[in-house]
């Protein structure tokens, strides 16, 4: 083996390290905002006298199902992306994931239609709260998955990039579990 090839193997071994580590870190983060939320509601849930509060029993429930596959179906295209590094795949989670935030949108805007804002009462209040910041960690997963489609696009994911993707992926990964949790809890139960 050349002294090229164990300096580029010994470069990825240590970004791998850094990647772990700093995925560690990131995901412990945002696990910790989330579970906060978690239990703020729980704490709210089980203390109300009626739950949902007067008023809430009309949710909608078909747009947080479609976000809910939306991004269910952009982790499983983004899987197969890293597989392989196709860029179609890449596309197909990029689109989801455009899809997902259109279909919060979409969510915000009929619950507003109902009459359902922010200020309406706890229960509205945690269902924002949960997606306006849920959305906002998707806004910047989607920039990140720029880059990686791009070098896919190129033909440019070996070594290090590829252990880049492997973070995004995670921390995609993550925010499709987040949501699931928060779909279950807050429109489901």
């Amino acid at each position: 083996m050349t002294t090229q090839t164990m300096t580029i193997k010994q470069n990825v071994r240590e970004a791998k390290a850094i990647a772990d580590i700093s995925m560690v870190i990131v995901l412990v983060s945002f696990s910790m905002l989330f579970a906060t939320l978690f239990l703020a509601y729980v704490a709210l849930r089980f203390t109300a006298p009626v739950w949902p509060p007067m008023g809430m029993n009309d949710l909608p429930l078909a747009l947080p199902l479609l976000s809910t596959t939306l991004v269910v179906l952009s982790s499983m295209t983004w899987v197969l992306f890293e597989r392989g590094f196709k860029t179609n795949w890449a596309y197909s989670t990029l689109v989801l994931g455009l899809g997902f935030m259109l279909s919060q949108f979409a969510l915000w805007s009929d619950l507003k239609t109902k009459g359902i804002l922010a200020g309406t009462g706890v229960f509205a209040s945690i269902i924002y709260a949960f997606t306006w910041i849920h959305a906002a960690h998707i806004a910047v997963a989607l920039i990140l998955l720029l880059w990686p489609t791009f070098w896919a696009r190129t033909g440019e994911i070996s070594g290090v990039r590829a252990v880049r993707v492997e973070s995004i992926g995670k921390f995609w990964h993550f925010l499709t579990i987040v949501w699931i949790l928060m779909f279950i809890s807050l429109f489901l139960f």
